[in-house]
């Protein structure tokens, strides 16, 4: 899909031309489907070398790297629990899309899967194949690298924090569906919509005629990979229902699944 055509009144969840700007922030807007309710911003990424300066990796994007590699790494062995617990990977096949500097991927790789990894990002890729010498690819799954390749290929995909920095959440999640094998699983995590500070945001905006916005500056962002966009769970169900997976978890975490600020998923492709 052309981003530099892109017609923001068209909603990129359900595809209908219902959609109207709603909140308007520092930076970006956000813009509500009149139909599926769906909330994004009017921004995209761009992926070229251009959107990173040179897309080198030298001494200020490694420091940069360190100061937060530790982020969210506590999370992996959870998530190898998780997807684990609905299906034997041992010695599969898996694809992380959004891999970042390929933890994950070290997880896996130590259970004896068979795991490949996708990361826009130059940096983070370099970073990965120098620094922990792992090999990430940069072809987006809807690429024909995957989809010729790959179709029907995966017993596991995962997208951890992922699906709310893409361009467009319902081709990637389409294109992820193409690669699975039947009965295999797909996991996701992504931030939820349902939270109450997003709830009072909405709120607090309404009331105060746009004056003020509170937390929702917080959710988005118009830097390269940010967030553009977030779901509810009822979106994300109906939505991979609506591709053929059956819903075999949801909660809002791993440790207490009724509480939390995040959707996590397990699904799996029906069989045909």
């Amino acid at each position: 899909m052309n981003i530099s055509e892109y017609n923001f009144k068209r909603c990129k969840l359900c595809g209908e031309m219902r959609a109207s700007p709603r909140y308007q922030l520092p930076n970006t807007i956000i813009y509500s489907c009149q139909d599926c309710t769906f909330h994004f911003i009017n921004n995209f990424d761009e992926i070229s070398e251009a959107a990173e300066g040179s897309g080198q990796l030298n001494q200020k994007s490694i420091d940069y790297i360190e100061s937060r590699i530790d982020e969210g790494t506590h999370l992996h062995p959870l998530r190898i629990k998780f997807a684990q617990s609905y299906t034997n990977f041992s010695d599969g096949k898996a694809l992380d899309i959004g891999a970042g500097l390929g933890h994950f991927q070290q997880q896996l790789n130590a259970h004896g899967v068979e795991v490949h990894g996708i990361e826009p990002s130059t940096i983070r890729r370099k970073y990965a194949e120098e620094k922990m010498a792992i090999q990430l690819r940069s072809e987006l799954v809807d690429d024909q690298y995957w989809q010729i390749k790959y179709r029907h290929y995966f017993d596991l995909i995962t997208l951890w924090d992922v699906i709310e920095h893409v361009n467009f959440p319902r081709e990637t999640l389409e294109s992820a569906i193409n690669l699975l094998k039947p009965g295999g699983l797909l996991c996701l995590e992504t931030p939820s919509r349902e939270t109450l500070s997003y709830k009072i945001s909405q709120s607090v905006y309404r009331f105060s005629a746009g004056k003020m916005s509170l937390f929702l500056p917080s959710f988005y962002s118009t830097a390269p990979f940010g967030h553009k966009q977030i779901f509810t769970s009822s979106q994300l169900i109906q939505l991979l229902q609506k591709m053929g997976m059956s819903i075999i978890f949801l909660g809002k975490s791993y440790i207490n699944p009724r509480k939390g600020n995040k959707i996590i998923i397990a699904a799996t492709k029906k069989e045909h």
